[in-house]
């Protein structure tokens, strides 16, 4: 026990102190602190837009004038004359001129280079003016007003079928789930191929410098392989860690930031701590662990450190075809979806998308589990047995050749032990 914790901490200090380590776990901080930077000062530098209200009816102006907000301020002029030396002059962003008498008719002149003004906006400012305004003419009252500019009320309501049951979410709840399912989706994705990368590099490396010679007199190839195996993914602890820390140390700023919290009102984050959750999270750690195993496979087999690509060539047509699929499943529960949500090494993407937008349920999602479960153990005992017949063998025959050779070796120590 003592040789696995040296292996495993000599895999780790050494990964934990590289350069390329490091950048990659601070260079997703750094694009995430300059983009907020970027938005924080926008939100906090940039005035409202400024815009002349010209109008044939002065209570016209005066009241557009009481419609100002942080977005946008209506100034009163007198004359176009004015109001066109003004915006020459670069002091306003638009001129709206509105004829009270004709309908309402009105004309907006913007500035190339000045704020823009959405015409939205400006049309919802008159539309409520020319109400009023008809209103009067014809002499009906607040209540006749009232009753004949109300909408139909139109309840809506948001259901996940579960169970063959209906159980109520909240409106917001399916934007948080496709937002979910896509960063677990990313996050896997971004982890079983930089993490399965760096363990496949960090076994050809040591055959590739003949230094595994050397290791095996003191070190069975087996505690080497789960030695380096929890090296990596205590590396992997460790970068989630530093999110972790790092995401709550953000929180205490942004929290109270007026542009971040009008958004984050229009989410349900309930699903962050249901069972869901911790699904994805299970999901996670058997996806980080199996794709593991399959580079320390792939890595075993190759030669040298020139052949790391091939290595790595697996594990990302595999990571690719689980994002493609769950990319599809966003859109439509299609076969292939359901039938993936079984497949080890693809089952991790595509399942934790399935719970995600309530395709699939608990009880689907345990099996799910047990399948990549049973699939991890025997595909760990399989590796295990490539890696010891393959560690010290340096041969150039190419990542192909050797997968057939340590098949046949495998098959050839089947036979025998039934003997």
């Amino acid at each position: 026990m003592h040789k696995f914790w040296v292996v495993m901490s000599q895999v780790y200090k050494k990964n934990a102190k590289s350069g390329s380590w490091i950048f990659l776990v601070l260079s997703p901080l750094l694009f995430l602190a300059i983009g907020f930077g970027i938005a924080f000062y926008i939100a906090k530098t940039q005035a409202p837009a400024q815009v002349v209200v010209v109008s044939d009816v002065s209570a016209v102006s005066q009241a557009l004038s009481k419609q100002n907000n942080d977005d946008l301020h209506f100034k009163v002029y007198s004359s176009s004359k004015k109001a066109d030396a003004a915006l020459n002059d670069e002091k306003v962003d638009g001129i709206l001129t509105v004829n009270a008498k004709d309908q309402f008719r009105s004309r907006y002149v913007s500035r190339d280079n000045g704020q823009e003004v959405d015409k939205t906006t400006l049309v919802t400012a008159l539309s409520g003016l020319k109400l009023s305004s008809t209103a009067a003419s014809m002499h009906l009252t607040a209540a006749q007003v009232s009753a004949l500019t109300q909408p139909p009320m139109v309840s809506t309501k948001t259901v996940a079928i579960e169970n063959g049951k209906q159980v109520t979410k909240s409106n917001s709840t399916q934007l948080m789930n496709h937002g979910v399912a896509v960063v677990a989706m990313i996050l896997i994705l971004m982890v079983t191929m930089v993490y399965g990368s760096i363990l496949a590099q960090e076994i050809a490396t040591e055959k590739g410098s003949r230094i595994m010679e050397i290791l095996l007199s003191s070190v069975s190839a087996t505690t080497q392989f789960f030695g380096k195996l929890a090296g990596i993914f205590a590396l992997l602890l460790t970068q989630l860690a530093i999110y972790v820390v790092a995401g709550v140390i953000s929180w205490q700023f942004v929290k109270n930031q007026s542009f971040v919290s009008g958004v984050l009102k229009q989410f349900d984050f309930s699903i962050l701590v249901s069972g869901t959750t911790a699904m994805i999270v299970v999901f996670f750690i058997i996806g980080t662990l199996t794709y593991s195993v399959l580079a320390a496979l792939t890595g075993s087999l190759v030669s040298n450190q020139e052949q790391v690509q091939q290595a790595a060539m697996p594990i990302s047509m595999l990571g690719l075809i689980g994002y493609f699929i769950t990319i599809a499943a966003q859109s439509s529960d299609s076969a292939l979806a359901q039938i993936t949500s079984y497949v080890p090494f693809l089952n991790v993407f595509v399942m934790p998308t399935q719970m995600s937008l309530g395709r699939a349920s608990m009880g689907e999602a345990w099996i799910s589990v047990a399948i990549s479960l049973v699939f991890l153990v025997l595909f760990t005992m399989f590796t295990v047995k490539v890696y010891r017949n393959n560690v010290l063998v340096y041969s150039g025959s190419g990542l192909w050749q050797s997968m057939k050779t340590s098949f046949s070796i495998w098959k050839s120590e089947r036979s025998v032990a039934k003997k």
